[in-house]
């Protein structure tokens, strides 16, 4: 009797087995579930870098009007349309903020423009044109933005600070070291590229203060004139060239040309 009280009978296992396909079928019908919490993630994030970039043009405004040190988390919140309160979910300081531009405007540019530096497919000529042209856009198309990563060093704290002087040397360094490449290789006259490459930055940082998109100012025109003349401000007179970069100096020349005899023409009626 007790040996039949312990056997098993066959249904007695399906019944078992049955919960366990149960939760399989739960498990596999939990994916949707699964993808839709990963989609809304994803949406969440989207919507928060959206908020934060809207958080730091709406900053750097007011840090270039005001001041930085004259500017509040509460002047920002007002001016974005939040909530004090609200803008903790983004940024807990206005530091914070400006961390997020220094790593925009700085970092982020002199790892651009060393990586112009080590192309093999240019000449010294054609990496001072590359170079410029991109700091002559990025000045131009963030002003606010370059002005205040401009003014506010002394208030950085470490390492940011740190890290940021290292960028802005690096910059220095990427301009210095194509115009000292093409004082070597006779593209450029006889000079002292440091001096040079400081005559260049500055050109191209004032862009931050006069530029002002419209009609006289189309910016492909001045990025063309403004690397034109940092060519024109190292070139050597009887530079050796290879065919196809003498063909593209005398084309950048020419229309940098058409773009000024364009601005004196009269305007349609």
């Amino acid at each position: 009797m007790a040996g039949t009280s312990r056997r098993r009978s066959p249904d007695a296992t399906v019944n078992e087995a049955a919960p366990k396909a149960s939760e399989s079928g739960s498990e596999s019908r939990s994916e949707p579930g699964s993808r839709s919490g990963s989609d809304t993630a994803r949406r969440s994030t989207a919507r928060r870098d959206l908020v934060t970039r809207d958080l730091l043009e709406k900053a750097t405004r007011l840090f270039a009007e005001k001041g930085y040190e004259n500017t509040t988390l509460q002047d920002i919140a007002a001016a974005v349309g939040v909530s004090r309160t609200a803008l903790y979910h983004y940024v807990t300081s206005k530091e914070e903020l400006l961390a997020m531009l220094v790593e925009q405007m700085s970092l982020g540019l002199a790892d651009t423009l060393a990586a112009l530096r080590e192309r093999t497919d240019l000449t010294a000529e054609g990496k001072l044109r590359a170079l410029t042209d991109t700091l002559v856009r990025q000045r131009a198309r963030s002003p606010h933005q370059f002005r205040v990563h401009d003014q506010t060093e002394s208030v950085l704290s470490e390492p940011l600070r740190s890290r940021h002087r290292q960028a802005r040397r690096d910059v220095l360094a990427a301009l210095a070291g194509v115009i000292e490449e093409g004082v070597d290789k006779g593209e450029f006259k006889p000079l002292d590229p440091g001096i040079a490459a400081f005559g260049v930055l500055g050109m191209c940082n004032w862009v931050a203060w006069w530029y002002h998109p419209g009609p006289d100012h189309d910016i492909d025109a001045v990025a063309r004139q403004l690397s034109q003349s940092a060519v024109d401000m190292v070139a050597a007179v009887d530079a050796p060239r290879g065919r196809a970069d003498s063909a593209k100096s005398a084309l950048a020349a020419a229309r940098s040309g058409l773009d000024a005899l364009e601005r004196l023409l009269p305007g349609e009626s």
